[in-house]
């Protein structure tokens, strides 16, 4: 359930653009793995409280969001998915080697800020981080909710996924849509960036990558596109990912998990709410 709810926050991220755009968005690991040491130089302030640090890095994912837009969205052909696909892959590329050369290729110990806290329930000790981090994924998700379904933003964003047509026809701006969307998607990656950071209670400039992987891994096996999906599949990640290090090993996990994916590619493509990308009107 921990390592699941960060890889739902992941997979959200990644979805939102994905089912608004049908675009990739290729530098989303590399967000969140900024987004990580962003909180990571927070935590090693000392002063700040954990909130805090958590609304900072978001406010950090959200930025970058704004930076991948312009440089990959805003002024590329968006009418070929592989322009802007390609340009995000360069922006990561960008990102990732910043970080090497500004904090080296060796893992970073993060610090648990909750250490001292643990709550006992029966024979189970449980730390207050790990409490927080599953609080934080379920109020994120609920606000995501609430946004998509009861704000002008979400029925905007509800429209532009529908058809760019449509929308502008309606008096939509869609391009303005298409940043805050982008945006909102490196809220969440900036969220899941601090919140994986304390799972592994390590950071590297590579787990972009891993992290991407898995976020894709839980869209495709709750349904492209679909943001609800995204949320069960990343929730079905962790727990395979868990299950496989409790009754086998952690070299397996994996393979475990990419295995599943390639089964549900082969056999339920359109992910398991059935739900499949529409074509553009």
């Amino acid at each position: 359930m921990l390592v699941g709810s960060t890889y739902a926050l992941v997979a959200l991220g990644f979805t939102l653009v994905l089912g608004t755009l049908d675009l990739l968005n290729f530098a989303h690991g590399e967000t969140i793995m900024v987004s990580a040491y962003a909180g990571l130089l927070m935590t090693m302030i000392g002063f700040l409280p954990f909130p805090a640090i958590l609304l900072l890095t978001m406010l950090v994912g959200a930025s970058l969001g704004g930076i991948v837009y312009v440089i990959s969205f805003r002024w590329v052909d968006k009418t070929v998915w592989t322009a802007p696909a390609l340009s995000t892959v360069g922006v990561g590329l960008l990102l990732q080697t910043a970080a090497t050369r500004i904090w080296g290729t060796d893992q970073q110990p993060v610090p648990d800020p909750l250490s001292a806290i643990r709550m006992q329930l029966g024979p189970l000790t449980i730390s207050a981080s790990a409490v927080l981090i599953i609080l934080t994924t379920l109020v994120l998700m609920a606000g995501l909710h609430l946004v998509l379904k009861r704000t002008r933003l979400g029925g905007a964003i509800r429209a532009v996924a529908e058809s760019f047509t449509t929308a502008a026809l309606l008096g939509i701006p869609v391009e303005r849509t298409i940043a805050l969307t982008i945006v909102v998607s490196g809220l969440l990656a900036g969220a899941a960036g601090v919140l994986t950071s304390l799972v592994y209670h390590t950071v590297t400039p590579f787990i972009g990558l891993n992290l991407l992987l898995k976020g894709m891994t839980g869209m495709v096996l709750g349904g492209l596109g679909n943001v609800y999906g995204a949320m069960i599949g990343g929730l079905f990640v962790g727990i395979l990912e868990t299950l496989t290090v409790s009754y086998g090993s952690s070299s397996y996990q994996d393979i475990v998990v990419f295995a599943t994916l390639i089964l549900v590619l082969m056999f339920r493509p359109a992910g398991l709410l059935g739900t499949q990308i529409r074509e553009r009107a």
